[in-house]
C-alpha cells in the first residue's frame, strides 16, 4: 500500500533522487514492519475484547508493574526520545529504523511472544490489567510516533485504539501532539540486562540450529565466557528467562577461556 511505499522509500539511506524502486523491498517493509504491526495490535484486540478492557481504568503504577513490562516502558520512553530528535535533525531514516526495531525486535518477539499466557483466561487480576496498559501504551506511542512516516496505516491504528478507550479528543492521530518523556521510567540497567537476554537466547537458538538440535530437546548446561564482573551480574538477574526460553537445564559462567575459547 502507500504507506508501505513510503516507508520503505524514507527509510532507505539513497537520496530519492537516486533510488531504484526495489519491489520486493516494499514487500519486505510491507511483510516484516506493517505486518508484524498489524499481528500485534490484531492479539491485543482479540483479548481485550473478550475481557472488556477498558483503559479508562485507574493506571497499574509502573513501579508495581513485572519486571518485563517496566522494560518495556522504559525501551519505549528510550524510544520516544530517541526518534523525536531524529525528526528534529530531518532524520526521518533513522527515526524509522528505530521505529521498526522496536516493533519486531522488542515488542512483537519479545513482549508479547513472553507474555501472551497473561492475557489468557481467568479474571482480570492486576497482573492481567498491567499487561494490557503496557501493550496499549506501546501501540498508542508506536502510532503517534510513526504517524509521520505511515500516515494512513497510524490513523487506522490510532482511531481504532483510541474508538475504545477514548482517550483522546483528537479525531485524527495528526493532531496529537509527540508523546512527551517520561525520564523517571527510564531505567538503562534494565534495558542492558535484557538486551544482554536477547542476546544470549538468540546465539545459543543459532547454536541450536546450527547443529540441528531443537528447542523441544533439554540439554544440561551452557558456558558463558564474561568480560567482566558487571556482565555476569546482568546475566544471573536474567538468566532464568534465558534457560526457559532456551531450554537448558543450568548455565555457567567462566573468566578463563583458554584452552576451551
Amino acid at each position: 500500500g502507500a504507506d508501505s511505499l513510503r516507508w520503505y522509500m524514507l527509510t532507505n539511506a539513497q537520496p530519492w533522487d537516486n533510488l531504484k524502486f526495489d519491489f520486493k523491498g516494499v514487500d519486505e517493509v510491507k511483510g516484516k514492519f506493517f505486518g508484524t504491526l498489524h499481528n500485534t495490535y490484531s492479539f491485543f484486540a482479540l483479548y481485550a475484547n473478550v475481557d472488556g478492557f477498558d483503559n479508562k481504568a485507574p493506571q497499574v503504577p509502573v513501579e508495581e508493574r513485572p519486571e518485563i513490562d517496566r522494560w518495556i516502558i522504559s525501551y519505549l520512553n528510550t524510544l520516544v526520545k530517541e526518534v523525536k530528535a531524529c525528526y528534529e535533525d530531518y532524520d526521518v531514516t533513522s527515526a524509522g529504523r528505530k521505529i521498526q526495531d522496536f516493533v519486531c525486535d522488542h515488542l512483537s518477539n519479545w513482549y508479547v511472544r513472553l507474555n501472551r499466557k497473561r492475557f489468557w483466561g481467568g479474571s482480570m487480576s492486576q497482573d492481567k490489567l498491567a499487561a494490557y496498559q503496557t501493550l496499549y501504551s506501546c501501540l498508542e506511542t508506536v502510532a503517534v510516533l510513526a504517524a509521520p512516516i505511515a500516515p494512513f496505516f497510524m490513523e487506522r491504528l490510532f482511531l481504532d485504539l483510541n474508538a475504545v478507550s477514548g482517550m483522546h479528543a483528537e479525531n485524527s492521530v495528526h493532531l496529537v501532539l509527540m508523546p512527551e518523556v517520561d525520564e523517571k521510567c527510564i531505567d538503562k540497567d534494565l534495558e542492558e540486562r535484557m538486551a544482554l537476554a536477547q542476546l544470549s537466547t538468540s546465539m545459543v537458538l543459532a547454536l541450536r540450529k546450527k547443529v540441528n538440535i531443537k528447542v523441544r530437546q533439554p540439554l544440561a548446561k551452557i558456558i558463558i565466557p564474561v568480560l567482566d564482573s558487571r556482565i555476569q551480574e546482568q546475566l544471573e538477574k536474567v538468566k532464568n528467562l534465558v534457560l526457559s526460553e532456551i531450554n537448558v537445564k543450568e548455565v555457567e559462567f567462566i573468566t578463563n577461556t583458554e584452552g576451551l575459547i
